[in-house]
C-alpha cells in the first residue's frame, strides 16, 4: 500500500507539473541527449522506455573521485558498497552488485565467474581516458539483455576514431592527509585519427598505482589496510574499416592487468583460547579481450553483429585455502549477438539473437574434471508502438535457453506519454531473472568456507532467481534546467543463498531467500546564470530481506536516504570551481543501526593554455571518520585526500 501511495503521488505530481509547464514549454535541453542502452537504438533520454543517468567524459575529468566505481556512487539510485579493504560493489536500487549487468560497447564484461568472492576487477578494466560516456539504466533490462540485469545496467561506451589525429596525455597524483600511506598515481594517454578515408584507429592506455592506506598505523600487525594496495595497466584499441558509406567493421582489442599484492586481509583474536587468526591473500588478474563488430545501414533499417571473446587468467593465493594455497584459474567468455532495427508503420522494431559460452578451468575447486562449461542462446524482440504522436507503448520479450536451467521468458511493458516538448510521463512493469552461476551449479565444486571450518558445494538443481519490477515517473527538460522523479518497487524471489547443514557440517547453495526494495529517486540541475549552476539528487530506499529461516530483516548497508547537492561557479572562461555535499542517511548492519553522516568535496579547474588543463581538489574535506562515528561500520570513507590532475591535448 505504501508503494501504491508513493506511485499515485508521483503520477499526480507528474500530471500537475506537465499541465503547469504546457504553455511555457521551451526548447528542451538534456532531454534530447541520445542514449542507446534502453532500446538498442538511438533514443532521447526523455522518451526512452527507462530512467537513465548519463556520465560524460567531462564529468569524469572534473570530478574529485579516483575511480569509475567511486563516480557511479554519486548518481541517483546507485550505491558503491565497498568491503573492509576497499573493494567495490555497485548496487542499483538496493540490490546487490551481482544483480547489475556491466557492458562495454554493448558487450558483457565479467571476471566473476572464476573468482566471485570480492571480485571488483571489472571496474578497473577500462582506462578512464578511453570513456566517452557511461549510461546507467536504473531498473531491469532482462527483456533485452537476459540474466543479471535485475537492478540495472552500467554501459561503458568508449571513444571512437576521429577523422583528424588528436590526442591527450593526463596524469594524476593523490595524497591522503590522514592515516598512513595511501598515495595514488595515474598516468594515461590516448590518441585517435584516420589513416585514410577508409581506415581509422583509437587507442587508450593507462597505468595506475595505489599504495595501501592505513587509517591508524601501518606497523600495527593486527590491522589490515583499510584500502588495499593495487597496481593496474590497461590498453584498449578500436580499428575501424569503412567497407562503404553504409557499412563498417570495428576490430577491438583490450589488455588489462590488475594486481593486488600479498597483504593481511583478516585478523581475529579469541581471548578465551588465546588464539590468533591471520589470513593473507594475493591476487592478479590478466585479461585479453578480442572483438569484431559489423554495422550496416540498409534501405529498410540497420543491423549490428558482433563476436567477442574475453580470456582471463587469475592467480589467487589465500592462506585460508587448504594446501596448495596458490590457485590458478582460467575463464573464457565467448559472446555473439546479431540484431536489427526497422520501422514498420507505427512500429519501431528491434529483434535479435544472443549466444554465450563460458568455460572455467579450476582443477583445485572442480574436483573431478577440473572445469565447467555453460552455454545459452536467446531470441529477443522489442516493439515500440506509436499509439499517437505523443503516446508510445513498448512491448518486449526475451526467451533464454540454457544447458543448465532450461528456458526462461522475460517480458516488459512500458508506456511513455510526452505531455509537451519539455515533459514526459512514463512507467512500466517487467520481469527479470538471474541465472545460477557456474560454480553454484556444479556438483564438483568445493571451496573452503565457514571461515575455514567447512566446505561450500554446488547444487545442480538450482533454478534462476526471479523478480517482478514496477516503476513510474516524470522527466522535465527545459533550457537551463532538468528534473526527473520516479517511484519504483522490486520483488526478488528464489534468491540463491549458501545454507549450512549442521549435521553434515557443509554448506550448499539453495533457492530460498527473498528481497523487496522500493523507493523514490529525484534528480535535478539548474543553471541559475551563465556563471552559477546547481545540481543534486535524492534517493529514498526501503530494502528488506527474508532469509532461509523465514526471518525478515533490513538489508545491510542500504541507507534509507541518500542525497547530493553541488554548487558550481564559472569564475571566468578559464577558471571554474565546485563544492559538493553528500549525505548518507542511517542504515543497518547486522541489525545494528548506524548513524548518518555528510561528506564534502571541492574541485577547481583552470585552463592554463588552450591545450592544457590543471585540476586540483579535496575529497572528504571535513575528514569524516566512520570508525569514530560507530565501530559497527563495515566500510569506510577514505580520509581527507588532495589531488592534482593535468591534461595536455595535442
Amino acid at each position: 500500500m505504501r508503494f501504491k501511495r508513493k506511485l499515485i503521488v508521483i503520477v499526480l505530481a507528474n500530471l500537475a507539473t506537465g499541465q503547469a509547464l504546457y504553455a511555457a514549454a521551451q526548447e528542451p535541453a538534456d532531454g534530447q541527449q541520445v542514449v542507446v542502452t534502453a532500446t538498442l537504438r538511438n533514443h532521447s533520454i526523455a522518451s526512452a522506455p527507462a530512467f537513465t543517468t548519463v556520465v560524460t567524459a567531462e564529468d569524469i575529468a572534473k570530478s574529485p573521485v579516483n575511480s569509475l566505481a567511486d563516480l557511479l556512487r554519486e548518481t541517483v539510485g546507485v550505491n558503491n558498497q565497498t568491503d573492509g579493504t576497499g573493494r567495490d560493489e555497485i548496487q542499483i536500487r538496493g540490490l546487490a552488485g551481482k544483480y547489475t549487468l556491466m557492458l562495454v560497447n554493448g558487450k558483457r564484461i565479467s571476471s566473476g565467474g572464476a573468482l566471485w568472492r570480492g571480485s571488483d576487477f571489472d571496474f578497473s578494466s577500462i582506462p578512464l581516458n578511453s570513456i566517452k560516456r557511461v549510461e546507467i539504466v536504473r531498473g531491469p533490462m532482462a527483456a533485452l539483455y537476459g540474466s543479471d540485469a535485475i537492478g540495472g545496467v552500467i554501459h561503458i561506451i568508449t571513444k571512437t576514431p576521429a577523422k583528424q589525429w588528436t590526442g591527450t596525455f593526463n596524469t594524476e597524483y593523490r595524497k591522503v592527509a590522514t592515516g598512513e600511506q595511501g598515495d595514488q598515481y595515474r598516468i594515461g594517454a590516448a590518441t585517435s585519427g584516420a589513416f585514410n578515408e577508409r581506415l581509422s584507429m583509437a587507442i587508450s592506455g593507462e597505468v595506475y598505482d595505489r599504495q595501501p592506506w592505513f587509517s591508524t598505523s601501518a606497523s600495527d600487525p593486527t590491522r589490515p589496510a583499510r584500502l588495499e594496495k593495487k597496481q593496474s595497466q590497461n590498453l584498449v584499441t578500436t580499428t575501424t574499416l569503412n567497407l562503404s558509406d553504409t557499412q563498417s567493421l570495428d576490430f577491438d582489442f583490450g589488455y588489462n592487468k590488475d594486481k593486488r599484492p600479498l597483504a593481511l586481509y583478516y585478523y581475529a583474536y579469541n581471548p578465551e583460547y588465546k588464539f590468533e587468526s591471520k589470513d593473507y591473500r594475493e591476487q592478479e588478474v590478466t585479461r585479453y579481450t578480442y572483438g569484431i563488430t559489423h554495422k550496416a545501414t540498409w534501405g529498410w533499417g540497420t543491423t549490428t553483429a558482433f563476436l567477442n571473446q574475453e580470456d582471463t587468467t587469475i592467480d589467487d593465493f589465500n592462506s585460508r585455502y587448504k594446501k596448495p594455497q596458490q590457485h590458478v584459474l582460467k575463464e573464457k567468455n565467448t559472446y555473439a549477438k546479431v540484431y536489427a532495427n526497422t520501422e514498420l508503420g507505427i512500429n519501431s522494431l528491434t529483434a535479435g539473437i544472443d549466444l554465450r559460452r563460458q568455460l572455467i578451468k579450476d582443477p583445485l575447486t572442480y574436483l573431478k574434471t577440473g572445469e565447467i562449461s555453460t552455454r545459452s542462446s536467446a531470441i529477443f524482440v522489442e516493439d515500440e508502438i506509436s499509439l499517437s504522436k505523443d503516446l508510445h507503448l513498448t512491448l518486449a520479450g526475451r526467451v533464454d535457453d540454457s544447458n543448465t536451467f532450461g528456458n526462461h521468458f522475460s517480458p516488459k511493458t512500458y508506456l511513455s506519454y510526452q505531455v509537451n516538448n519539455a515533459v514526459t510521463v512514463k512507467g512500466g512493469i517487467s520481469k527479470a531473472f538471474k541465472a545460477p552461476d557456474a560454480y553454484q551449479l556444479s556438483p564438483e565444486y568445493s571451496v573452503i568456507s565457514c571461515g575455514g571450518a567447512c566446505y561450500l558445494s554446488g547444487n545442480p538443481n538450482l533454478k534462476p532467481e526471479t523478480s517482478t519490477n514496477f516503476e513510474a515517473g516524470v522527466e522535465v527538460h527545459q533550457k537551463g534546467w532538468n528534473l526527473s522523479a520516479v517511484a519504483f518497487k522490486n520483488d526478488v524471489d528464489d534468491m540463491i543463498v549458501a545454507n549450512y547443514d549442521g549435521i553434515k557440517k557443509t554448506r550448499n547453495w539453495i533457492n530460498i531467500a527473498k528481497a523487496k526494495t522500493s523507493g523514490i529517486e529525484l534528480q535535478a540541475d539548474v543553471e541559475l546564470s551563465p556563471s552559477f549552476s546547481i545540481n543534486g539528487n535524492y534517493t529514498h530506499l526501503k530494502a528488506n530481506y527474508t532469509d532461509e529461516r523465514g526471518k525478515e530483516s533490513k538489508l545491510d548497508n542500504r541507507p534509507a536516504n541518500v542525497g547530493k547537492l553541488g554548487v558550481n561557479w564559472k569564475a571566468t572562461t578559464h577558471l571554474q570551481t565546485g563544492l559538493t555535499a553528500h549525505y548518507i542517511g542511517s542504515q543497518f548492519y547486522e541489525s545494528k543501526e548506524l548513524p548518518a553522516y555528510t561528506r564534502l568535496d571541492w574541485n577547481l579547474s583552470a585552463r592554463l593554455q588552450d591545450n592544457l588543463i590543471l585540476r586540483v581538489g579535496v575529497k572528504n574535506l571535513t575528514n569524516v571518520n566512520l570508525e569514530q562515528k560507530s565501530k559497527d561500520f563495515a566500510y569506510f570513507e577514505l580520509g581527507r585526500n588532495y589531488y592534482v590532475r593535468a591534461t595536455l591535448a595535442f
